[in-house]
């Protein structure tokens, strides 16, 4: 398992990937488990973590 808070940075841009559709977010809040992402067509608190929905989000370029 990865230290997220050594992976993202608060600010940070991504995208992220729910429903099979792609949304831009920033990153809000990283922790050693999770990060909070911020994707404003969704929500303020998006909740993604290690062995679960990592897999959903990139960083942008």
């Amino acid at each position: 398992m990865s230290d997220l808070t050594h992976l993202f940075t608060i600010g940070q841009p991504v995208r992220c990937r729910l429903d099979e559709k792609y949304y831009k977010g920033t990153v809000k809040e990283t922790y050693p488990d999770h990060i909070i992402v911020d994707i404003p067509e969704i929500s303020k608190h998006c909740w993604f973590e290690n062995d679960f929905n990592m897999d959903c989000v990139y960083p942008e370029e």
